[in-house]
This record gives C-alpha cells, sequence and structure tokens, in this order.
C-alpha cells in the first residue's frame, strides 16, 4: 500500500486540521522531485507532519521496516510516535530508546514495524543486537538534526549510517541553519527548504530588573500576576537552578513541574504531563525544554538565567511565539547584568498586572494503575469516573493513557470525594489502584 492509496483528507483531519499550512505543503512538493532534504522550521512550525506526510509518500506494500528516523531526545521520539498514532496509519510504528526495558522493544520486533523511530544509542543497540532487518529501510529521517550533534551522537549516527545499504531517501530536520553535515552522509547539495525567518516575527521581549541575589523574589513577583489558565517556561542553564527555584517554589506552595536531565524517565514524562493538563503553570527547566517536547503552547518564556549561545536563546523564545501566535519573552536581570550582544532589540520592562489572590491551579493529576496493556482507554476512563453523579464532564480534563497506567486531570475541588467514591470500583473487570500524583 503506497500513500496514494491512504486517505490524506482522513489523515489531516484525524491530526485535527482543516488544511496543510505552508510549511507542510512546500515540504510534500518538494519531496516528490528530490532524495535528499533540508528543512529548516522554527518550533511550531508543522515541520514534523511535513516530513512524516512526505516519508509515508513513498512507503511501499511490503513487509520489515523501511522509515527509520532518529532525534535525540526521548521525549521527541515520544511526541513523533503520538503524531503518527493520531494519524491513525494502516501500518505498525515502534519507538525506541533509553529509560524502558530492552526486552519490550526486542519483542515488538517480533512484528517489524513500517516506521521505526528512536534516538540513536538505542537504535545502535538494536543494530549491534540484530533486532531487526536493516535492508528494507529506504528513507531516513534525522529530526533535530543540529541537536544531534550538539548531544555528541556523531559517531553513533555514522555507525546506523553505514548499515542501511539501501537508503534513497535522507531529510535532515533543523531549526537552524548553523549546521555542518558531516561527510559520511554522502548529502553534499540537499534540496533546502527554510521558513526560519518566521521564528521571532510576533515575540514581545521585555525585562524585570532585580537586586543582586533576589531572582527568585523577580521570579515570583512575574508569576504571582498570571491568571488562570496562563503558564510559563522559566529556563535555567544548570540543573542546580532547578532544583533552587523548586526548593523556593515548595516554600511559597506556587505549583510548578520540574524538567532536566538528571531526572528519571518516567519522573520526565509525568512532569510535563502535569504541565501539559494545567495542574502546572509553571515549568522550571533546562534547554533540554527548550526543543522536541511536546508542551501546549506558551504564554511566557522566562529567562531566569541567560544563555550564552544565540541559538539556544531562539531555541527558548521557540517555545511561544509559535506559529500564528504571540509570545512574550521576559529576560530577568541583576543591576550589574549587561544584555547579550546578540539582542538585536532592547527588551522593554515587563508591565506587572494585579497581582492574583491564589495561585492553585483548578486542575489535579489522578494516576489510574491500569494502561493500554490492560485494554483500558479514554472512552473506559470517561465512563468510570462519571459513573458518580457529582461528577460532570467538565469536571474532567486532559486525559493521557500510557502502557500500564494512565493518568487524568480532574477539577481539584472534586479529588477528595472521587477518591471516596471510587475504592472497590472496577475498570472492565479491573480493580486499578487510584491515588493523587499532584
Amino acid at each position: 500500500m503506497t500513500f496514494s492509496k491512504i486517505n490524506q483528507k482522513s489523515i489531516i483531519a484525524n491530526l485535527g486540521f482543516e488544511q496543510l499550512n505552508k510549511v507542510q505543503k512546500t515540504t510534500l512538493k518538494a519531496a516528490e522531485k528530490n532524495q535528499q532534504l533540508l528543512l529548516v522550521a522554527p518550533t511550531g512550525s508543522g515541520k514534523t507532519v511535513a516530513y512524516l506526510l512526505s516519508v509515508i509518500s513513498k512507503i511501499q506494500d511490503k513487509p520489515g521496516v523501511q522509515v527509520l528516523i532518529l532525534v535525540p531526545t526521548r521525549e521527541l521520539v515520544i511526541q513523533i510516535e503520538n503524531v503518527l498514532k493520531q494519524m491513525k496509519l494502516p501500518f505498525k510504528v515502534n519507538s525506541c530508546y533509553g529509560g524502558h526495558k530492552f526486552s519490550i522493544e526486542r519483542q515488538n520486533f517480533t512484528s517489524p514495524p513500517t516506521i521505526l523511530v528512536g534516538t540513536p544509542g538505542r537504535i545502535q543497540d538494536h543494530i549491534q543486537r540484530e533486532t531487526f532487518d536493516t535492508t528494507n529501510i529506504t528513507q531516513l529521517v534525522f529530526d533535530e538534526f543540529d541537536k544531534s550533534l550538539e548531544f555528541g551522537f556523531s559517531n553513533q549516527m555514522e555507525y546506523i549510517f553505514k548499515r542501511l545499504p539501501n537508503v534513497k531517501t535522507q531529510i535532515l530536520v533543523s531549526a537552524t541553519q548553523s549546521i555542518t553535515i558531516p561527510s559520511y552522509l554522502n548529502i553534499h547539495s540537499p534540496y533546502k527548504i527554510s521558513f526560519e525567518e518566521n521564528a521571532t516575527t510576533k515575540l514581545d521581549l521585555r525585562k524585570v530588573v532585580v537586586k543582586k541575589d533576589e531572582k527568585p523574589e523577580g521570579l515570583l513577583a512575574i508569576v504571582n500576576t498570571f491568571e488562570k489558565g496562563q503558564n510559563a517556561i522559566v529556563f535555567v542553564n544548570h540543573r542546580d537552578a532547578c532544583n533552587r527555584i523548586s526548593e523556593y517554589f515548595d516554600i511559597k506552595k506556587i505549583p510548578y513541574s520540574i524538567f532536566h536531565g538528571g531526572l528519571e524517565q518516567d519522573q520526565r514524562e509525568l512532569e510535563l504531563l502535569k504541565f501539559r493538563n494545567g495542574t502546572s503553570q509553571v515549568l522550571i527547566a533546562t534547554d533540554i525544554a527548550s526543543r522536541g517536547i511536546d508542551i501546549p503552547d506558551l504564554d511566557y518564556v522566562i529567562h531566569y538565567q541567560l544563555p550564552l549561545q544565540e541559538s539556544v536563546f531562539t531555541h527558548r523564545n521557540g517555545r511561544t511565539a509559535r506559529m500564528k501566535a504571540n509570545g512574550t519573552s521576559i529576560l530577568i536581570l541583576t543591576q550589574t547584568d549587561h544584555l547579550p550582544s546578540f539582542l538585536n532589540e532592547k527588551p522593554k520592562p515587563f508591565e506587572f498586572k494585579e497581582k492574583q489572590k491564589t495561585k492553585t491551579t483548578d486542575w489535579a493529576t489522578l494516576s489510574i494503575g491500569k494502561g493500554k496493556k490492560d485494554k483500558v482507554n479514554k472512552i473506559d476512563l470517561v465512563g468510570f469516573f462519571l459513573q458518580f453523579n457529582f461528577m460532570e464532564k467538565d469536571d474532567l480534563g486532559l486525559i493521557e493513557v500510557k502502557d500500564h497506567s494512565a493518568f487524568v486531570a480532574v477539577k481539584r475541588e472534586k479529588v477528595k470525594a472521587l477518591l471516596d467514591a471510587a475504592k472497590n470500583k472496577t475498570i472492565k473487570n479491573k480493580n486499578p489502584k487510584i491515588k493523587l500524583v499532584s
């Protein structure tokens, strides 16, 4: 089966789109005539869907892995896998990354996928152990290619590429122009699609100046102006700063999520989930969160610590002011700080609004001890929670179902009654453990 036999309108509808945007239309057209593409577009531009539609169009009706997508982070693997699942394609998709059992991934190759998404290290491991056949792979995508090089994955990518004898199509995807393509890829004059100029066109740049050692207070003053529903990522340069801010927020009883490379994978996923579903309005993060994670559009990006490189500053800001959206970037500066030389405009002072009375969010997150492998889906969970007469549809928020667990956003005011009422109740004849996460 090729993409021509798959209903493109259905895929677009499954993604919740009315039509493709300019990035996606341009990429699809270019992929028809070119086997080597370099796609440069900012975060939020729709480039993931763009290259996925492009590779799907060339998939053939034959067994084995045909498309390999390499990405630098576990979070991006999961995000791409979720997009592919949303498309509801008629073929199998596998994901491979560190942080969960290798044996489970190996078992998944018993029935080989058509599309394989993974991090370079884990895919190299699978190739070395010969858990899947590489000879049918004809399309290779490097998403966040510049970040993969920055993270030091060049050796793994070279190892993988040299063991793909039949690759015809190569797509390099980047959020920045400043990349050097390694010689081992044999890409010399790729067809270039660039939308980078759209990255910061709708960004409002602001600053807050505080006394030395009063950055936490400055950050708190900003957060205290947030209205319900507004959110922000607070970027720092090191995980120690994440921990210091989190300790300060604990004292001040400010709900937050935290995200850095020192957390276990399950915890990282949970922290992002709480941020997505509104349990927390603030995500405190290192630059690992500047790209390749699945989070909602942001109202604010806050630079608690200034980055040293312009590219990092650009990627941070790319989390807000995404395509067709507005956003605000705030720099927290001490009186002795100097603005980075790469700033093209002088930030205006942040205008503090009236302080909000409470920072408790409307939503809380419940974990359910059953998931997809237990045949539990979103519809089952909605039915389970709405069986109680005090629950209404609007009391349920975002529901995310994992392999062996699920997470449900519930109005915070209903949590206690819900936990009491749910005791000894079953979902599909199973008695799951339900508890409050945050």
